[in-house]
């Protein structure tokens, strides 16, 4: 029986579909140029009603974020930067620097290869502070006195903290608290989970040996990384995409394809992206990961680590006995649009500390001075 990595992604997510204005990365640029003088609540409802055709890098986001007024625009941002997040980069960010030739195509795919194998497994013990955002278009529940309409656009459902612990080379959580924004929050569950552990299983047993093919050189945190595009058929999959509702069922493995942007000096993972390959009528329409690594350091020494993950997808609750009945179309729930933003920060090495007193000394406190001696 093949073994299997599970990545439980959080049933709901995908692109905003009410979106009214498709727009190009430069055109967002120039929209928030000539919007200094929006409030802040109003210019976050014009970038929820916006799509982007091409993919904000994170560079990119950082700067325009800079010239924003507020909280809500920034959240907004952040959600169509993460929505866009699968597409491919504008002409202008794609280095023109030539591809790498054959040879040297296939020495980095062993090199990364070589570095999943023998760089991971060294890593130490460490702990890491996980901050996430959960984005939905579920209507949110409006006061009871209210008039107005149930708000469907994209809005923030909460926002959650938790401590991610590297140990002996397996993933702890410990979830912390939860601030909800509206009033009928999603379920509170952590959209990616084995970004730390089973993600690199993943890469080494499909991804690095399903022939992947050059694409393009674009600019990564620490310097040039070399994008590689891969498909891996579901025969071939360790890679499961499951409903944080269902966790005690096992869904069945999916084929995916995707991007693998690795360090050209060291092999590192430095960008990976995986896209599910749904089945035809499957509640889940789309399910889409992408996660970034960047230098942290950790003792005096640099290591790869996780950045930040999005999770994108689009899905619906499951109907009764589906599959063994047909149900038009029109009695059928609808897809529902849900966005996680996962960002990880404050990394530190895990240690303990152990004070040795003398013998007869209180725990509480340093060791007396010795008595004086009598004469």
């Amino acid at each position: 029986m093949r073994s299997l990595t599970v990545l439980t992604l959080l049933a709901g997510l995908a692109l905003p579909l009410g979106a009214t204005e498709q727009v190009s990365v430069k055109d967002l640029a120039m929209k928030l140029a000539n919007s200094h003088s929006h409030q802040d609540g109003r210019l976050a409802r014009e970038l929820y009603n916006l799509r982007l055709t091409e993919r904000l890098s994170t560079a990119r986001l950082v700067a325009l974020e800079a010239g924003l007024p507020g909280e809500e625009s920034r959240h907004a941002l952040l959600a169509l930067a993460d929505s866009s997040a699968f597409l491919n980069l504008p002409a202008a960010d794609i280095s023109a620097a030539p591809p790498l030739d054959a040879a040297a195509q296939q020495e980095l795919i062993q090199r990364a290869i070589g570095y999943l194998k023998k760089e991971i497994p060294l890593w130490p013990d460490f702990m890491a502070t996980q901050k996430e955002i959960q984005f939905s278009d579920a209507p949110a529940k409006t006061p009871k006195k209210s008039t107005k309409e149930p708000d469907d656009r994209l809005h923030i459902v909460y926002e959650s903290s938790a401590t991610v612990r590297f140990l002996g080379g397996k993933e702890e959580l410990s979830p912390g608290p939860m601030v909800g924004k509206t009033a009928a929050p999603a379920r509170a569950t952590l959209a990616v989970q084995g970004v730390f552990g089973p993600i690199f299983s993943v890469a080494l047993k499909d991804v690095l040996v399903s022939r992947p093919s050059w694409n393009h050189w674009e600019s990564g945190v620490a310097g040039p990384m070399a994008v590689f595009q891969y498909r891996v058929p579901q025969d071939s999959s360790h890679y499961v995409v499951q409903d944080s509702e269902n966790q005690g069922i096992l869904a069945p493995v999916a084929a995916y394809h995707g991007q693998i942007g690795l360090d050209p000096s060291t092999g590192a993972i430095l960008r990976l992206t995986l896209i599910a390959e749904q089945r035809p009528n499957s509640p889940v329409a789309r399910a889409d990961i992408l996660i970034e690594y960047s230098p942290q350091k950790l003792g005096g020494k640099s290591y790869i680590c996780p950045k930040k993950s999005v999770a994108v997808s689009l899905a619906r609750d499951e109907v009764p006995l589906e599959g063994l009945y047909t149900y038009p179309i029109s009695s059928l729930p609808p897809f529902k649009l849900e966005l996680n933003d996962t960002d990880y920060a404050d990394y530190h090495l895990f240690r303990t500390e152990m004070h040795i007193l003398p013998a007869g000394a209180p725990a509480d406190g340093p060791a007396p001075p010795p008595d004086h001696p009598q004469r």
